[in-house]
């Protein structure tokens, strides 16, 4: 089954996200809703995985100064196994590499360490309670990806949605609307 991910785009695959982390959360973990639907979601970036359209796993990150933190990631019971959690993690770094964040933080279940380990996330601090839980705090340096987003990307790439920074945009169409074809789009832009 090849999986494939994608950061959330509308209100149906935000239902999809948040219907998997029910599941996974409040189904089978029994963490309280409160705790589990923390008001974080909307300042996060959400990211949907599906397999033949039918959607299995879930994450999201919420960007800091120095920092990107993983959360809320999840994956449905029958799609365990698959080595999915590998592709979700790849997938969630890459997104942050090429924002340009060097350091990833999560809190892991104590059990799933090992898991992060072999991902170079490396615990910090001592072991804390959340959701009737054990959670470690864990960073990993990651490699900032070499076409990683920066200021001298310059308006039209930078008004691109979340994850599709190398494709056009609304100011590419508002340019073209103008008479103004591929003029902004000089070399230094994606």
């Amino acid at each position: 089954m090849k999986a494939c991910f994608k950061i959330v785009r509308n209100s149906e695959e935000r239902l999809q996200a948040y219907a998997i982390r029910a599941i996974v959360y409040l189904g089978e973990q029994h963490c309280p809703w409160d705790e589990e639907f923390d008001g974080n979601d909307d300042a996060a970036t959400q990211v949907l995985g599906c397999v033949n359209g039918e959607p299995f796993a879930t994450a999201r990150i919420r960007w800091f100064a120095e920092f990107a933190k993983l959360e809320r990631l999840a994956i449905r019971q029958p799609f365990r196994g698959a080595g999915h959690g590998h592709e979700l993690l790849a997938y969630l770094l890459a997104v942050c590499a090429e924002k340009g964040f060097a350091k990833a933080y999560l809190h892991a279940q104590a059990r799933l360490e090992p898991f992060y380990a072999r991902h170079g996330f490396e615990r910090r601090g001592a072991t804390f309670a959340f959701s009737d839980h054990l959670y470690v705090e864990m960073a990993a340096t990651i490699a900032r990806d070499s076409g990683a987003i920066t200021l001298a990307d310059g308006p039209m790439v930078l008004n691109r949605p979340e994850g599709e920074w190398g494709r056009p945009g609304i100011l590419e169409r508002s340019a073209q609307r103008m008479g103004m074809k591929g003029a902004p789009l000089t070399p230094a832009y994606r």
